[in-house]
């Protein structure tokens, strides 16, 4: 394990993926809208992010559980979970979630770390730095 994956590269899949699905999704019902979407939704984006993120992110190093990660769109309780970060304007943000913005296109949902302020929606082309970190280390 002494190799180690670009994460950024890996978001941006992830977010490809995920429009690619959205007509499938759509046309089987399942809400894909960020404020509407329920568990259907929320899983297929949970286990695309675990599958194209957090799972390379485990395999390539020996630091990082998958059972350490923050599940994405549930509140960050200040617990000792890992989170995928990055750099918006010189500001560390972690990746809150992922939403569908624009009709088909899919951003992340950014959280201060300081977790007072309001989210922001971003694109991985907005966003630097893409790291993981210990939340309890913030």
């Amino acid at each position: 394990m002494t190799h180690s994956i670009d994460i950024k590269l890996q978001v941006e899949l992830c977010l490809k993926s995920l429009e690619t699905i959205l007509p499938f999704a759509d046309a089987a019902g399942i809400e894909t809208d960020y404020d509407d979407a329920y568990d259907e939704w929320e899983e297929i984006v949970q286990a695309l992010f675990s599958s194209f993120v957090l799972r390379p992110v485990c395999e390539t190093s020996i630091r990082w559980n998958i059972e350490w990660f923050h599940k994405l769109g549930f509140k960050i309780d200040g617990t000792s979970k890992a989170a995928v970060l990055v750099d918006v304007d010189s500001r560390s943000y972690i990746i809150f979630d992922i939403a569908k913005v624009d009709g088909e296109r899919m951003n992340l949902v950014l959280c201060p770390l300081n977790l007072l302020e309001e989210h922001i929606l971003a694109g991985p082309e907005d966003c630097l730095n893409f790291r993981v970190e210990f939340l309890a280390n913030l």
